[in-house]
């Protein structure tokens, strides 16, 4: 039979035992439930981070410019194409009550023959061959209307139903623009237009910027020539400038770009007098407009 010593070790540790349940049953509803912060880790941006949102796409006609002190150029109201270096075409563009004034030279500038186009005003001129070219401008109402001549200009079509995918200024509304993608917004204020094929085109800008596409007007980007334009040209791969340069402070420069508006080479100084400009440089020669004067150079501009 157990001793009445070993019965009362048996009671006092059962005792004990139920005590030491009764605490750790109160540290566990005592504790606090975890932070979910400490549990996950998911970013959240700081206040200053919130109020940098990202940038939303522009729109053409609010592309960014970094042309500093230039002078603004104002729109262009001559054009002037050549098909070689004998042959050219230049207009003196008019407006919707306005007629157009065409003429046409075949021996390099030295006498030039009055054309009629029945366009107020002209707002693209493209030759397309020694007889062959075409213009877009305003025909009844000032509504944009296609014409082209196979007789260097003698005579004209209308065929507007090239009017679509061409590009163009709308005759009426400077601020509009025809492109292969649509009717769209101008990306600038527009001096004028030289477009080189259906996908690549450029546009100066009055601030003395360029506007320039290469997905026929889908998107633009904005490029500061080395020059301080006042008129553009295509040229065989690319446009011509005209305006001026401090290396020119007795000329008129001329530069050559790219489709992506870097220079060709350095600027070359027409010898002419600050005055209206129109430029053009297809088939290896560049024609230059100013004023009265019409200035023809075969070798980049080293000669006038």
């Amino acid at each position: 039979m157990p001793s009445r010593h070993r019965r009362s070790w048996s009671v006092a540790g059962l005792g004990a035992l139920i005590v030491l349940n009764v605490v750790l049953v109160g540290l566990l509803v005592l504790r606090p439930a975890p932070v979910a912060e400490e549990r996950a880790t998911s970013y959240r941006p700081t206040a200053t981070e919130t109020a940098t949102a990202a940038p939303e796409k522009q729109e053409p006609a609010e592309l960014p410019t970094e042309a500093g002190e230039r002078a603004q150029a104002a729109p262009a109201e001559r054009l002037i194409v050549n098909a070689d270096a004998t042959t050219a075409w230049r207009v003196e563009k008019g407006q919707c009550e306005d007629s157009a004034a065409l003429e046409r030279t075949t021996d390099g500038g030295a006498t030039w023959e009055a054309l009629s186009v029945d366009l107020a005003p002209v707002s693209r001129l493209r030759v397309l061959g020694p007889q062959t070219l075409f213009a877009i401008g305003g025909g009844d109402d000032c509504d944009p209307t296609y014409v082209s001549s196979s007789s260097g200009g003698s005579s004209w079509l209308t065929n507007d139903q090239y009017l679509e995918g061409s590009w163009y200024i709308a005759p009426s509304d400077r601020s509009i623009m025809a492109t292969p993608a649509g009717q769209l917004s101008a990306p600038c204020e527009p001096v004028e237009l030289a477009a080189l094929d259906a996908a690549s085109a450029a546009v100066l800008c009055t601030d003395g910027t360029l506007a320039l596409t290469a997905d026929g007007g889908a998107s633009w980007e904005n490029e500061v020539p080395d020059i301080s334009a006042a008129a553009i040209g295509v040229a065989d791969d690319g446009y011509v400038l005209a305006g001026s340069h401090e290396a020119c402070e007795d000329g008129i420069a001329v530069a050559a770009l790219e489709t992506d508006g870097d220079a060709l080479e350095e600027p070359s100084c027409a010898p002419a007098e600050a005055g209206s400009l129109a430029v053009s440089g297809v088939a290896d020669t560049v024609w230059l407009w100013v004023d009265n004067e019409v200035y023809v150079s075969t070798d980049s501009g080293q000669s006038w």
